[in-house]
């Protein structure tokens, strides 16, 4: 596969808005052994979570957790996990309660969560609860397993990999309240789940539950819970945006369109969606041309109909690749082209987040000028025009991955946490991968 950039276009339909960087700074130097799921905790942006893999100084996986985020003076709080954990996940409250939910694979083939709560920001924890426990099925943990509800209470929801699923039932919802853990129900018609990407779910805060997935065929979906999990109803899913370009039936192939990567917030008397849209247009006999946008739509409950969906980045990269009929060069070489290829033209993971007051910001990462950087774009009207792209990463070299953030309470500034990489893949980083985060006001 030999992949190369062809066109970037501009969008001219975005307002500029003024912004001031204020801070970025190395939570980690690269080299670190983390997760990808690194994230900020409560509305405020005040605690930032991470993932540590096992070292020869910390021979466990641990969650690690700061309270001053932009300060390189503090140190985080690592809360240590057993030698059978294999990837936990953690939520933050308004009131600045954490919930930290860990999977544990046992040889025996017992799949087990566990799951703690932390009243003091991660200081002290209380111990732990089993939420889930079986043998022979495999589940998924992501950054929106876990989220908050209303005071005190926490709502998690587990997701299938494979093995003994029953079928249609591939998502359960359990919820924490009263300081236990209960079922509370199940979501059903995602026989067709792909695996590949994010889910996402989101309470709103007269306890209304959504979740946002992707089929295997690549379609979007969303279902809502009025009940707390015990009923579920479809709300389809919004539209997609045209492709360009004229072409003729029968002799012209048609593109194919993906959806991907949701993030699913709740927004005042409506659902905010963030997620993208990777397309791949036939340009030959064995080129094809790629690329991707990321979008919001709106759900409003009223009229219990979408908004149209909006295109966020201002920017568009198209990147073409040719199947070559052979094939040159090492498997290292190729993979590299394809993992850069397809980071370029899609796997942006588009975060989105919501100020108390109401403001919208979505993050995301996408190729600039042979660079992979995190951008984000501000929304002042509940998303139906949004600013230009701000570049938060003001580095020369190397790429990030996996950006995600949180506005301070003001809804004033923006703070942004990523994975970075020295080289121009993450799949050639002998000795880790690195982690910064970025502050900038946006009045």
């Amino acid at each position: 596969m030999i992949a190369g950039l062809t066109a970037c276009s501009r969008d001219e339909a975005h307002f500029a808005i003024p912004h001031y960087p204020q801070a970025e700074i190395v939570l980690l130097s690269e080299g670190a052994r983390i997760d990808a799921d690194a994230r900020f905790l409560g509305p405020g942006a005040e605690t930032a979570f991470w993932q540590e893999l096992g070292t020869n100084h910390r021979h466990n996986k641990a969650a690690a957790f700061l309270k001053t985020p932009l300060s390189a003076i503090v140190a985080p709080h690592y809360v240590e996990a057993g030698p059978s954990v294999y990837t936990l996940t953690a939520a933050g409250d308004r009131d600045g309660r954490i919930c930290l939910a860990y999977l544990e694979l046992e040889e025996s083939g017992v799949a087990r969560v566990t799951a703690r709560v932390s009243e003091d920001r991660g200081v002290s924890w209380t111990e732990p609860q089993v939420v889930y426990h079986e043998q022979g099925a495999i589940p998924l943990l992501g950054p929106s397993s876990l989220v908050p509800g209303p005071a005190g209470e926490w709502y998690f929801l587990l997701r299938y990999r494979l093995g003994k699923a029953p079928k249609g039932l591939l998502f359960r919802v359990y919820r924490r309240q009263l300081g236990e853990w209960d079922l509370i129900g199940v979501v059903p018609g995602t026989d067709d789940l792909s695996t590949f990407n994010e889910t996402s779910m989101a309470v709103s805060d007269d306890g209304r539950l959504a979740v946002a997935f992707v089929t295997y065929e690549g379609r979007l979906r969303v279902v809502e819970s009025i009940d707390g999990g015990k009923s579920w109803a479809s709300l389809g899913s919004p539209a997609r945006l045209p492709v360009p370009g004229v072409r003729i039936p029968i002799l012209t192939r048609e593109p194919r369109v993906d959806d991907g990567m949701p993030s699913l917030r709740a927004i005042a008397g409506a659902w905010g969606l963030a997620w993208e849209q990777r397309v791949s247009i036939p340009a030959g006999f064995s080129d094809f041309d790629h690329y991707a946008d990321t979008l919001f739509a709106q759900h409003d409950r009223a009229p219990g109909r979408w908004r149209r969906s909006v295109r966020v980045n201002d920017r568009r990269a198209m990147v073409r690749t040719t199947m070559a009929l052979f094939e040159r060069g090492s498997m290292m070489d190729r993979l590299e082209l394809m993992h850069r290829d397809s980071r370029g033209a899609g796997a942006r993971y588009p975060h989105l987040t919501v100020a108390p007051t109401g403001r919208l910001a979505v993050l995301w990462a996408e190729l600039r000028e042979s660079r992979i950087v995190p951008v984000a774009s501000v929304s002042d009207n509940r998303g139906q025009s949004w600013s230009e792209s701000i570049v938060l990463d003001g580095s020369l070299h190397g790429d990030v991955d996996r950006v995600s953030g949180s506005f301070d309470g003001a809804g004033n500034t923006l703070r942004a946490i990523y994975l970075t990489f020295p080289g121009p893949s993450s799949l050639r980083v002998p000795g880790g991968l690195g982690l910064k985060a970025a502050e900038v006001r946006v009045p």
